[in-house]
């Protein structure tokens, strides 16, 4: 899928690796946590070693695409793409250290174009829980739509919340990577 490092202006996005867990874990916080479906509260160390494992046999596979987002060679949060209800899904998150910097728009948008760049897909899923308003801000900018509302259960919380689905289209993204 996607197997190398891809730089921007001020981030390294590069493949997982297990030495990635104790700095990942230290990222994810409660304020984190809350904004993802798949991630338990608290997050100890083995649930982040566990993660990393899968994420990399994925990686090895070509099942996913799941990298760490780099500032100044530290680790900041992560992105992925893998499969998700029969769709190919992106998932992204920052620490809260890093938030309100413009990052994460940075690395998703070059993380997708590299992706359609280099494959033939049709469409990328994603989505967020409703009222993250930084995290649909990101996609609607890249221009994925809300495409629905679904119930989604979030681990961390442990209950059942309102989750946006959204989905981007090769051909409304590829006119903004040719201009």
């Amino acid at each position: 899928m996607l197997n190398e490092a891809i730089t921007t202006d001020r981030l390294i996005l590069r493949p997982v690796c297990k030495d990635d867990a104790p700095a990942l874990n230290v990222l994810m916080t409660r304020g984190v946590a809350q904004r993802l479906s798949n991630v338990p509260w608290p997050c100890k160390i083995d649930d982040t070693y566990e993660y990393l494992a899968r994420a990399a046999r994925e990686n090895t596979r070509g099942d996913g695409a799941h990298f760490v987002i780099e500032d100044r060679n530290e680790p900041c949060g992560a992105i992925s793409l893998q499969q998700r209800d029969g769709a190919l899904t992106l998932g992204y998150w920052l620490g809260e250290s890093w938030w309100g910097r413009g990052l994460m728009s940075e690395a998703v948008e070059t993380f997708v174009d590299t992706f359609f760049t280099l494959h033939d897909v049709v469409h990328i899923t994603s989505g967020v829980f409703a009222g993250n308003h930084a995290a649909i801000r990101v996609q609607e900018k890249l221009g994925f739509v809300i495409v629905g509302e679904t119930p989604r259960y979030s681990r961390s919380l442990d209950c059942t919340l309102p989750h946006l689905d959204t989905v981007l289209g090769r051909a409304r993204r590829i006119p903004a990577l040719v201009a």
